[in-house]
């Protein structure tokens, strides 16, 4: 819930503890200023799970700031943490520094502030930075190892992310994210956009407009996932792996090291420089690429999608379609969207992709009307591998979902061992239990998988979704309805366990 729209602007309001000057010094916060121990006060329910509490605690008319915290039913402590800095609708100037340890200083238009870094726990907070409208300026040092989000809002922004786990997001205008050395992903938004990666793994979309991407240089280990969506796009491959999506409109794709190419929809150009590169494009697209390169001809499905229904904010529908139109182009996603169809005019639904608005990350949610009848709530707790839940129980498909929901969090990155995964093949993992869900085939038990020296009990259905087999040994799903099958057509490591 955002409360902070409730704030006074007319006065400086700072909270007990606090102390600020006219000189250097600055106006600095510890951990107990951000309430971060308050639960909601709203009864949590099975349809209603998850909810953010937010708790304001300055506004002095140059920014504000709040603490959040988010709870889930039946826990009793705080799935994350963050801490929310605003600014107004004007042009902002913000530095984020480190000089101390445990602390983040924050310059925003000449004023500076220092907050605790963590909370009581000693766990890293995610600053969260909203600039709103204004042509801002914002900088993040290269030694600053925090996560930090920025939304930049309306206006020609300039974003320099530092050496932590950064997402970036441009909003209307044309503005320019560079990604640093730390985990990266960014999203343009509307506007013609410049993108451009650090030495870290990273994942890029220009979303709407005429937009320049650039994975950039970095070790030969390094991962890059670029999107133009829509519009005409230009899209360079970096230093490591790299994944080009054109989308919608005449895009150019340029490779550099090994990459896979997705020209999309639109008369696309590709340049592809090594051997072993993949390309899936469409028969007219113009390709020059090396012998060694794998041309895969495409034809993009361009039929109505009635297997999934999207829910959320604009910049997230439009993010969601930038995913489906890759898959569209995908041999492995065109069968999977076909199958999603199929299952949503079979059971008379379709699935909801919802937006993960707290950062929790991405889940499937089984629900169904059986369920509501017999519980009131159509997306109760899952109990034991009940078939009633989609598990299929000696060979029996259990019941159907006709009420299910994906909740995606499209920023988020998934770091297993030493491989990055991008958004859309977690989107993929997740469309894989719906599948299973609508037809009722979710494999019921667990398998014992073994991370850095421990043991872990990993439920079938999540290591039937990747693509692994399973105690005892069952019949796997077919090849496109599997996590590894996208990562395999992508050229990207096969999971070999879900643990990681």
């Amino acid at each position: 819930m955002d409360v902070s729209n409730r704030i006074a602007h007319a006065q400086p309001n700072l909270p007990a503890g606090a102390h600020s000057s006219t000189t250097a010094r600055p106006t600095a916060f510890n951990n107990s200023h951000y309430g971060l121990v308050l639960r909601p006060r709203p009864v949590l329910t099975p349809d209603n799970p998850v909810q953010a509490h937010r708790h304001p605690f300055l506004d002095d008319g140059n920014l504000k700031a709040s603490g959040q915290s988010v709870w889930e039913q039946d826990n009793s402590f705080s799935l994350n943490n963050s801490l929310i800095l605003e600014t107004g609708d004007k042009a902002d100037q913000v530095h984020i520094s480190q000089t101390y340890s445990g602390q983040l200083d924050v310059r925003v238009n000449g004023q500076l502030y220092r907050f605790d870094s963590q909370d009581k726990d000693g766990k890293a907070l995610t600053f969260h930075l909203k600039t709103h409208g204004g042509n801002d300026n914002i900088r993040i040092d290269a030694n600053v190892t925090q996560p930090v989000i920025v939304e930049a809002g309306d206006g020609n922004d300039r974003v320099q992310a530092g050496a932590g786990y950064t997402r970036l997001f441009g909003g209307k205008g044309d503005d320019v994210l560079r990604l640093g050395s730390g985990l990266g992903y960014a999203e343009g938004n509307d506007g013609d956009d410049t993108l451009i990666g650090g030495t870290g793994d990273n994942v890029m979309y220009g979303n709407n407009g005429n937009d320049r991407l650039y994975a950039g240089a970095g070790a030969k280990s390094k991962t890059s996932y670029l999107d133009g969506g829509n519009g005409k796009d230009l899209l360079y491959a970096g230093n490591g792996h790299t994944v080009l999506h054109g989308g919608p409109g005449d895009d150019r794709l340029i490779g550099h090291d090994r990459s896979t190419f997705y020209t999309g929809s639109g008369c696309d150009k590709v340049i592809a420089n090594r051997p072993g590169d993949r390309i899936y494009a469409q028969a007219g697209d113009t390709i020059k690429r090396l012998n060694g390169s794998v041309l895969t001809t495409v034809t993009t499905d361009q039929s109505s999608l009635v297997g999934f229904r999207i829910k959320g904010s604009a910049d997230f529908i439009q993010r969601v379609e930038d995913d489906l139109a890759l898959l569209r182009s995908s041999p492995q996603g065109k069968q999977m969207l076909a199958e999603m169809n199929a299952i949503a005019l079979r059971n008379g639904a379709p699935v909801m992709l919802m937006e993960d608005r707290v950062d929790v990350g991405s889940g499937y949610v089984y629900g169904s009307q059986e369920l509501k009848a017999l519980l009131q709530y159509e997306r109760p707790p899952v109990v034991g591998d009940d078939p009633k839940w989609g598990f299929m129980v000696d060979g029996v498909p259990g019941s159907r979902a006709d009420r299910a929901e994906i909740i995606y969090n499209r920023s988020a990155l998934n770091v297993l061992g030493a491989s990055t995964y991008s958004p859309i093949t977690t989107l993929y993992h997740e469309m894989v239990h719906a599948y299973n869900a609508g037809n009722g085939t979710a494999l019921s038990g667990s398998t014992t998988e073994t991370f850095e020296g421990e043991q872990h009990d990993v439920p079938n259905s999540e290591r039937q979704a990747v693509g692994l087999p399973t105690t005892p040994a069952t019949t796997p799903n077919p090849k496109p309805f599997t996590e590894n099958a996208l990562l395999e057509e992508m050229g990207k490591p096969l999971r070999t366990q879900y643990v990681g």
